[in-house]
């Protein structure tokens, strides 16, 4: 259990978000954009400022910053490994440590990173809608498909032959996972920006496709969760705000596999990844 306040960034393509973590609270602060397809001293500039926003959160008696990042990102180097995925292509091997410490007033505080599948997945299973649930396989819809398998609020990483952060790129009929069944593949279906993807979402126009959005997931997921033996699919991302409208037809898919949206909202994110950086052992 975190005994000490944890400033922390959840890191997306489209949004910063920023809080401090002190034991199971969480403080949300400000959002960011994240410009994830900006030059490179633009994306660093954004981070930094997540930072200080954090740091400042929490004031003098922040001991750590916790940052859950999307994948591929090598967390114990801090370097990210992001290409061809539509998002902060240019940090690419960029040393993430370095680059906030050299920006920012972070001095020598330990700075760490987890995935963000990750931090989502143990927020959910730890204190949000998966707890009371022995095996819990968390997806997120939000610029790309995330994906975290917990057991009893500890990680698993690997089923069979199934890498779990690995499932966006599992291909379906429709293409690749990451790619279609996204928050951005559905603005892509509806031929919308991802920033007038929510209002496109409640458009009554909208609702055969977004109900087939849902029909889509659930299809996919079907045989993924007899796979890893799941006992409730979480979905959380920014898509899980229209959940009530893609989600019948997702749990009709899904069946007899439980569904459950994710109810902790920004606050899974930060308080996993907290957990994560600062209270399990670093593997």
């Amino acid at each position: 259990m975190l005994t000490e306040p944890i400033a922390v960034l959840d890191v997306g393509g489209s949004f910063i978000k920023t809080g401090v973590v002190r034991g199971a609270a969480v403080e949300l602060g400000a959002t960011f954009p994240a410009l994830s397809t900006a030059a490179a001293e633009v994306v660093l500039g954004q981070l930094a400022s997540a930072t200080t926003a954090a740091l400042g959160l929490g004031g003098d008696s922040i001991v750590g910053l916790a940052i859950s990042v999307p994948g591929p990102f090598d967390i114990r180097a801090g370097v990210a490994l992001m290409s061809d995925v539509h998002k902060f292509e240019s940090i690419y091997e960029f040393e993430l440590r370095h680059e906030i410490r050299a920006r920012t007033a972070i001095a020598d505080l330990p700075i760490e990173f987890v995935h963000d599948n990750d931090a989502a997945g143990v927020g959910e299973a730890r204190a949000g809608a998966g707890v009371g649930y022995g095996r819990v396989l968390t997806i997120t819809l939000g610029t790309g498909v995330g994906s975290c398998l917990t057991e009893r609020g500890q990680l698993v990483d690997k089923v069979g032959d199934l890498t779990i952060e690995l499932l966006a790129m599992r291909p379906t009929e429709w293409g690749r996972a990451d790619d279609v069944l996204s928050a951005r593949g559905l603005a892509k279906r509806l031929n919308v920006a991802m920033a007038d993807l929510p209002q496109a979402v409640a458009d009554p126009s909208s609702y055969e496709i977004v109900a087939d959005h849902g029909h889509r997931v659930g299809t996919f997921l079907s045989p993924v969760a007899k796979e890893v033996d799941a006992d409730v699919v979480v979905i959380g991302g920014g898509l899980s705000a229209a959940f009530d409208r893609f989600g019948p037809s997702l749990r009709e898919a899904l069946h007899p596999v439980e569904c459950l949206p994710a109810t902790l909202g920004a606050r899974g994110p930060l308080l996993g990844a907290a957990q994560l950086a600062f209270s399990t052992p670093h593997r």
